[in-house]
């Protein structure tokens, strides 16, 4: 079952957060039609492209990061600021359930598509716009990605390691998580919409969705008065935990025993039941204020063992741990293939690549994947003009005029392939690349077997 079947939406987002929420739509039945500019397509179309090569068309669909927010949609291009592209759109939202945008706050007002502008011609259409801070306050008109949401929400202030600065994590999971909240938002005002016949706005902040995430440091400041900079790295007091060396190069284990009977468990796996007498760490004070060379006695133990057998002894003894998996090992993880998380799509000239699902759950033992690969830019144009009642004579029309299928000249030309042409020197300086795998396509393919 696919709970909407039946569902139509405009997508207008682009990047993370709109192309997500609406992919979870489409995966759960939704008819998703993704506009983009003629000119300018969807940056993320020149993620991480396949072979690294950005030869020839390289923004149809030959990158995973695009297919992954995109699968199964309809692909179309507008010139949106073109009377006859505007009201192209005009025609798809008559019959449209749901609008979506994440442009800066203002542009699309400024194009005659806001929701005030829409909502009497539309009025049961679900309005969503995401955006870094929402549409009012003195920072609404702000640009806005990861690197500037995390540090807004204070989430970066509490990040890092003791005695460092503050530290961003290393991925943007900011829009993971706000792409989340719009979706319920969106499942909400549907909810409203079939009990009172009337559409709604929604307004995405990321900076307020992200903000719940701080949970204990808010909360420390405002019963306490303590102001938290920096972070505890992997620690956390009262409790033992840590990443620790495990058998072979960059392995590691990551442990967490919280309370005083995951202490005793922990001791006995490790066979040193004597740290319980041990005055260093006799209790959870003892043991924070003795961390170091409590890691460093943990960490002569594991680093001769398995990583996976380490996770599973303590695992069994009720402490919990797992091992801390490096790519090919989260894309060839057995309990992931046992959830059916992987759907296997097509890269153009590349062959099938496993796309992580975006809506995970399972409902009544069903689960809900991608319903096809990423579209080729403005691949369905024509298609959905016909949809509309246009005859062959009025899209030739259309596309001389420039209303609708352009050339994405913003990347074809030297300075983008260049620029989207990843490096491998620069990620090495940084350290945030452990090693190049010559047979990855191998690795990958047993992985999905």
């Amino acid at each position: 079952m696919r709970f909407f079947e039946g569902l139509k939406v405009v997508d207008l987002t682009q990047v993370w957060i709109g192309p997500m929420m609406t992919r979870i739509l489409r995966d759960l039945g939704a008819n998703v039609i993704k506009i983009e500019r003629t000119d300018t397509p969807d940056q993320v179309r020149s993620g991480f492209l396949a072979g690294n090569n950005a030869s020839g068309d390289f923004w149809n669909n030959r990158s995973q990061y695009f297919a992954a927010r995109n699968a199964g949609k309809r692909a179309m291009q507008l010139d949106l600021r073109s009377e006859q592209g505007r009201e192209i759109l005009m025609q798809l939202l008559e019959d449209a359930d749901i609008l979506a945008e994440n442009f800066t706050p203002g542009a699309i007002r400024r194009m005659g598509l806001g929701y005030e502008d829409l909502k009497e011609r539309f009025p049961r259409l679900v309005y969503v716009s995401m955006s870094g801070y929402g549409q009012e306050g003195p920072l609404a008109h702000r640009k806005a990605v990861g690197m500037s949401m995390e540090p807004s929400a204070g989430a970066v202030a509490v990040t890092g390691y003791p005695g460092d600065d503050p530290l961003k994590t290393g991925q943007t999971w900011v829009d993971h998580y706000a792409g989340l909240q719009a979706c319920a938002a969106v499942i909400t005002a549907l909810i409203y919409r079939q009990r009172s016949g009337r559409g709604q706005y929604v307004d995405i902040s990321m900076q307020e969705a992200t903000i719940p995430t701080l949970g204990r440091h808010l909360a420390d400041y405002l019963l306490n008065g303590r102001v938290k900079v920096g972070g505890d790295g992997n620690r956390r007091p009262g409790m033992v935990r840590g990443a620790y060396p495990c058998e072979g190069d960059d392995n590691y284990v990551a442990i967490s025993a919280r309370d005083e009977e995951q202490w005793i468990a922990l001791c006995g796996v490790l066979g040193s039941d004597e740290w319980r007498e041990d005055p260093r760490f006799a209790s959870a004070d003892a043991r924070w204020a003795n961390h170091d060379a409590l890691d460093e006695l943990i960490a002569a133990w594991t680093s001769s063992r398995d990583k996976f057998e380490v996770a599973e002894l303590l695992q069994a003894a009720g402490v919990a741990a797992g091992a801390v998996l490096q790519a090919p090992e989260v894309l060839a993880d057995p309990q992931l293939a046992a959830r059916g998380f992987w759907d296997q799509l097509e890269l153009t000239g590349w062959g099938e690549v496993p796309v992580q699902r975006y809506f995970s759950p399972h409902i009544d033992g069903e689960s809900f994947g991608a319903r096809g690969r990423g579209p080729h830019l403005g691949e369905h144009t024509d298609e959905l003009l016909r949809e509309l009642g246009a005859s062959d004579e009025e899209i030739a029309e259309l596309r001389e005029a420039g209303a609708v299928v352009g050339h994405p000249v913003a990347l074809d030309n030297d300075f983008a392939r260049d620029a989207v042409t990843m490096r491998l020197d620069p990620y090495i300086e940084l350290g945030s690349v452990l090693r190049v795998d010559e047979d990855f396509r191998e690795r990958v393919a047993r992985g999905a077997g």
